[in-house]
């Protein structure tokens, strides 16, 4: 483990900061957390960390590095990781695959159901907007097909790829946000498994994630 303070920008409800966290975790690295505002515009001294402004941002000595899938894998390479990011190229692609899999087509879909069921704005995030539980249950409907596309293509084991890595990782935080949400999961149960497996790791506690919806 290397010895340098890594620093996080992050917010406590930012799913792109709760996976670096999770990993963060796994790899039992210690860190400073600095907070940054959900709201938007976001102040001046962040702009100068993260010209681009979105959340989290990893600082590592000299390096400033943004965008969530990015620091998932340089700290995974940081630390010699091949377990969670192979080193091997055939294996690493696979990886690479779900990541990008996710990040472009299986995260939208879910933020969709989120959005409605969480009251998200733009400018103030979740919360910041009135839940409108009814149209959630319909958007979940609607985003049903690339849903049970992701169910094809999880293996039975509970982890994306059948042993755990970035790519379940990246997925663990917006999985769990579907016990927030109260999302009937019953369609899917390859990624329910999924999700079941990945949040019982000890290390999915650093997410700090929120509260989840009453049962039924």
């Amino acid at each position: 483990m290397s010895a340098a303070v890594l620093a996080l920008y992050d917010h406590p409800i930012s799913g792109n900061a709760q996976k670096v966290r999770f990993l963060l975790a796994e790899l039992g690295l210690e860190y400073e957390r600095r907070g940054v505002p959900i709201e938007r515009p976001r102040p001046q001294w962040y702009a100068d960390i993260n010209p681009l402004m979105g959340i989290p941002t990893l600082q590592d000595g000299d390096l400033v590095l943004s965008e969530s899938q990015a620091i998932l894998r340089y700290l995974a390479n940081r630390e010699h990781r091949d377990d969670l990011y192979p080193g091997d190229p055939p294996a690493r692609a696979r990886v690479d695959m779900m990541l990008d899999r996710f990040a472009f087509t299986f995260r939208p879909a879910f933020f969709q159901v989120e959005a409605l069921a969480m009251g998200f704005s733009p400018t103030g995030g979740f919360g910041a907007a009135p839940a409108d539980p009814e149209a959630a249950v319909a958007r979940a409907k609607e985003v049903a097909p690339v849903l049970t596309q992701f169910e094809s293509v999880v293996d039975p084991s509970g982890y994306w790829l059948g042993e755990f890595s970035l790519a379940d990782v990246a997925a663990a935080p917006f999985l769990y946000r579907t016990l927030v949400t109260g999302m009937d999961m019953s369609p899917y149960p390859n990624l329910t498994r999924m999700r079941d497996t990945v949040i019982a790791r000890p290390a999915f506690a650093a997410v700090e994630p929120e509260p989840r919806a009453p049962a039924n």
